[in-house]
């Protein structure tokens, strides 16, 4: 039998605008642990914060692409001068104190010699700045290791566009300190990426004369930009002189004045990012009202067929999986051209191969809605594969990326709570993104919104650990610690429910779940193991005759502690319901526990039953043992919405039940199906090798369940996403697609993703330990 979710098997821009002339900081790693921030209230970080959201999108100068639009010559002056000599100026007056040119971090080494090769190139082109020329050649002197450094991140078309740079300066008779066999090695290296790379568009600025610069104009956007890359653009402008080329980086130097971004424009994405961080942080409740906002405007644009959505993958990816899960109407047949992964890596341009945009495909895939929609499944298929991969050959070099790999990579399995607060580990103020340069983006990246995030996780610590408090005493208060028998699932269960009602003022609510499961989870073992079925059913009749003092006899002090503790929560859970919802929800607690622990009886009859039931019967009595039911419908009293007892016991809320409570029950089969199997108890795993009579194999029919556990996510989530004709609140859909998660959490320990020693890792980070933020002060 099964109960309490099954816990028994659990071992326990115009983007930034850098006005002053000296606008290119030598950004240096820092972790996130040395912020210091003179803010220091809710409201004044709050407002900081959405000032973020609502304004320009800020992003940091990219000296290399800023270095190939001043290489472009002016048609006035018949190429004797530069066409953007403001951008030459920016170079000659942002070189870092090193020599080099571009942000400064240690895995960015790579990505510094290609910005200070492309800045040397600009200066050397129009014969200026030599003194800046030689303390750049320096610092490639002693940076050249990283050129063959495979431990280094490498920027997009770097071992293409970087030796081209070597002949390009060659051409400009400016002598670079590179030994011969270090440059015969690179040109080496670049004759095989051409060969493996076909899109190579995107780094056309590293294909030299010999390219047809006229064909890639076909590729040119209705912004007039090639791939939204100012160094491509750049690149043709300089050998095809395009009018819309010109234009573009016009329009692109009116926003950033002197300098240009690696990518522009890039606001859909960027937004989309901030509503997914916020969210990975846990502090989307705050700036509801924004993301709306947000959502909306991108929803309009997913219409319209907007260019920067469509011709970016990870953004389309990322549109899709935020607007359907927020219950717009978004067809996964724009993600249809990426469904083989051959063709995939075949045909998309360079910028939109790596992990990044595969791990948004992975991620869109699971927002499956539908049984037609094979393009989900085949992406879900490859995607998964591919990062499973890169992960076992340790590939991904950037480590937060591959942290973000691991932990998506049981996206179901994940619950909120622990989600914000592994994103919040992995927040870093200073994080950068690579293209074919790298670049910060402080929109999304900010000291506010990191602080305020970790004040946050603060006070929910604080919270949750008074509830814990709490709750120990109603166990103690109760006699529960007095049984001999049954697991104590105390801490766990609460720990469940503080994963998945993050806001602190759900306290009500995390502190009934919690109740509910750990008295279901003790009942669940005293029927299944340590009581008799006398007693079994003198429990339910002792709740069956709940206003009948005299009906109050036990017949062991199991029986009493167990019937005792149940009235008292009951009774006390609905006086706290009373003040909410301005009604007794008594009667309905009641009828919840009775039905459960009638089917907890049915269950166990049929496991000495000379005839097994077949799967209909079977799932009408294990899909109410499992509990889902009596956890949601208890809870969602308590989330501050008003309730009538018609609809929570209406037609949609029973098949909200029905639907969670089948996916639980069947992902809880498959873990137990050999245990119960040796214990001649029913299983639906059982049960599908009987229906065919053995006709199929045990693989066979754990493949058909794990079928039916996908139908039946499906199914709840469609209804989770339905606004139209739905009775049923948001937030209390929020409980049933929560629930759905912690079964997954609890039941896929299939692989090295996930496992019980990594459950009590989770609940030592949400609840108990601190995080490390040793000079960040938190407001109470």
């Amino acid at each position: 039998m099964l109960s309490g979710l099954k816990l028994k098997n659990m071992p326990f821009s115009d983007h930034r605008i850098w006005n002053s002339r000296k606008s290119f900081p030598a950004y240096e790693f820092r972790h996130p642990t040395t912020v210091k921030c003179s803010l220091n209230s809710s409201e004044d970080l709050i407002g900081k914060i959405r000032q973020k959201i609502n304004g320009k999108v800020e992003i940091s100068p990219s000296a290399y692409d800023t270095a190939w639009v001043a290489m472009v010559p002016s048609r006035e002056y018949s190429g004797g001068k530069p066409c953007f000599p403001e951008c030459l100026d920016w170079i000659i007056e942002n070189q870092n104190p090193d020599g080099s040119w571009g942000l400064q971090n240690p895995s960015l080494v790579k990505d510094s010699l290609s910005c200070t090769l492309a800045c040397l190139l600009a200066l050397r082109k129009w014969n200026v700045g030599q003194q800046l020329v030689k303390k750049g050649l320096e610092f490639i002197r002693s940076s050249a290791w990283a050129t063959t450094d495979k431990d280094n991140l490498t920027p997009i078309g770097f071992d293409i566009v970087f030796p081209m740079m070597i002949n390009y300066a060659n051409e400009l008779d400016l002598t670079l300190p590179f030994n011969q066999d270090l440059v015969d090695f690179m040109f080496r290296n670049r004759a095989s990426e051409l060969k493996r790379n076909k899109n190579l568009e995107y780094v056309a600025e590293g294909l030299g004369e010999s390219f047809n610069w006229n064909n890639i104009l076909a590729q040119q956007r209705s912004n007039g930009s090639l791939f939204n890359s100012p160094a491509t653009t750049a690149a043709a402008l300089i050998h095809c002189q395009d009018n819309k080329c010109l234009e573009y980086l016009h329009s692109v130097l009116k926003i950033f004045k002197t300098w240009v971004p690696t990518i522009h424009p890039a606001d859909i994405y960027t937004r989309l990012c901030m509503v997914d961080t916020l969210e990975g942080l846990g502090v989307d409740r705050y700036f509801q009202s924004e993301i709306d906002s947000i959502l909306l405007e991108t929803y309009r644009l997913w219409q319209q067929k907007e260019e920067e959505i469509f011709k970016d993958i990870t953004c389309c990816a990322m549109a899709f999986r935020l607007l359907r899960m927020k219950g717009y109407d978004v067809s996964s047949d724009e993600l249809a051209p990426y469904v083989d992964q051959q063709y995939f890596f075949d045909t998309v341009s360079l910028q939109m191969t790596g992990v990044a945009t595969v791990l948004e495909l992975y991620k869109a895939s699971h927002i499956r809605l539908y049984e037609e929609e094979s393009t989900l499944e085949k992406l879900h298929a490859w995607t998964s594969k591919f990062l499973k991969q890169q992960l076992l050959s340790k590939t991904i070099l950037d480590k937060q990326l591959q942290k973000k790999v691991e932990h998506n990579l049981n996206f179901h399995g994940t619950l909120d709570g622990v989600r914000n607060r592994r994103s919040l580990e992995l927040y870093d103020i200073d994080h950068y993104q690579i293209l074919k340069a790298a670049y910060r983006c402080p929109t999304i990246y900010s000291e506010e919104l990191f602080l305020f995030s970790g004040q946050d996780l603060k006070i929910r610590q604080a919270q949750n650990q008074k509830e814990l408090q709490e709750l120990e005493r109603w166990y103690a208060d109760n006699r529960l610690d007095s049984m001999k028998y049954g697991r104590n699932v105390l801490r766990i269960s609460h720990f469940l429910s503080s994963a998945i009602f993050c806001d602190p003022e759900l306290s009500d609510a995390r502190v009934s779940y919690a109740k509910t499961v750990t008295l279901v989870t003790l009942l669940d073992d005293f029927f299944d193991y340590y009581g008799s079925r006398e007693e079994s059913l003198m429990i339910i009749e002792l709740i069956k005759k709940w206003n009948e003092p005299s009906a109050k006899t036990f017949t062991s002090q199991e029986v009493e502690i167990l019937f005792t503790a149940l009235y008292n929560t009951v009774n006390e859970l609905a006086e706290k319901a009373y003040i909410l919802q301005g009604r007794c929800i008594k009667s309905l607690l009641i009828h919840l526990w009775v039905e459960l622990l009638t089917n907890c009886m049915r269950e166990m009859d049929s496991w000495t039953d000379e005839t097994a039931p077949d799967m209909d019967d079977y799932l009408s009595f294990a899909c109410l043992s499992i509990a889902c039911r009596i956890c949601i419908l208890t809870s969602i009293h308590f989330l501050g919405v008003k309730l009538s007892e018609d609809v929570v016991m209406g037609p949609e809320y029973t098949s909200l039940c029905r639907y969670v409570s089948l996916v639980v029950r069947l992902l809880n089969d498959l873990q137990t199906f050999e245990k119960e199997k040796k214990e001649r108890k029913p299983n639906s795993v059982s049960l599908q090798q009987a229906a065919h009579k053995g006709a199929i194999s045990e693989e066979d029919a754990i493949s058909n369940i794990e079928k039916m556990v996908e139908y039946n996510r499906r199914k709840l989530l469609q209804m989770i996403l339905q606004t139209k004709g739905s009775l049923v609140p948001k937030e209390c859909k929020d409980v049933f697609w929560n629930t759905c998660k912690i079964a997954y959490y609890l039941y896929s320990h299939a692989d090295e993703f996930t496992s019980p020693q990594q459950m009590m890792e989770d609940m030592k980070l949400l609840i108990h330990e601190p995080l490390n933020l040793s000079t960040l002060e938190l407001v109470s």
